[in-house]
């Protein structure tokens, strides 16, 4: 499993500071031989993306709209349009939801292919953004463990077609994360 930034976009991170492996004792940094086992330079299996700031903060006054649902679907197709906009998705029908979560530990990995999106449907996870306003790990299955990488706000990662096991990470102090969980029908 590669890990790379998407092509168009290159964020305030650099791989070596967003990689952690999970080991006996926590998360700590990946070491040279680590990074170079699990980074690429022309995007990887998981490509980290980033979206304008104007689509997080559109984002944050939609959280806080009374007509939610009407606007969400706007704030979905304006996603969806950015994203195939930058040749990170094909152009398509797509399912979204947002999930908040909080806690005190990692949670279990879990499959992104297929997986359980709002109102029932079940999807394939093409992309997940951390809509937070403070930092945000996502874990990973990979040879060398369990890894997570860690997105500042307004970041993401753009999942294979092939499943991957994953999840949301709790990083440092944070009492919630909320990120946008894109996902393509199954047949």
């Amino acid at each position: 499993m590669k890990i790379g930034h998407a092509p168009r976009y290159q964020g305030r991170l650099t791989l070596a500071e967003r990689l952690q492996i999970r080991n006996s004792t926590g998360w700590r940094a990946v070491n040279a031989k680590e990074l170079s086992a699990t980074c690429a330079d022309d995007g990887g299996d998981l490509s980290i993306i980033g979206i304008p700031g104007h689509l997080l903060k559109r984002w944050w006054s939609l959280a806080e709209a009374e007509d939610f649902t009407s606007g969400f679907e706007c704030y979905a197709r304006e996603m969806v349009e950015y994203l195939t906009y930058k040749n990170w998705i094909k152009p398509g029908e797509f399912l979204m939801t947002v999930a908040a979560s909080g806690g005190n530990h990692d949670r279990a990995l879990v499959p992104s292919n297929p997986m359980r999106f709002g109102g029932g449907a079940v999807g394939a996870l093409v992309a997940c953004i951390n809509l937070d306003d403070e930092k945000a790990a996502i874990a990973f299955k990979a040879e060398s463990g369990r890894v997570r990488v860690i997105l500042e706000p307004g970041e993401g990662l753009l999942f294979p077609e092939r499943s991957v096991l994953w999840n949301r990470s709790k990083l440092g102090n944070s009492e919630l994360a909320v990120t946008l969980l894109i996902g393509s029908l199954l047949d």
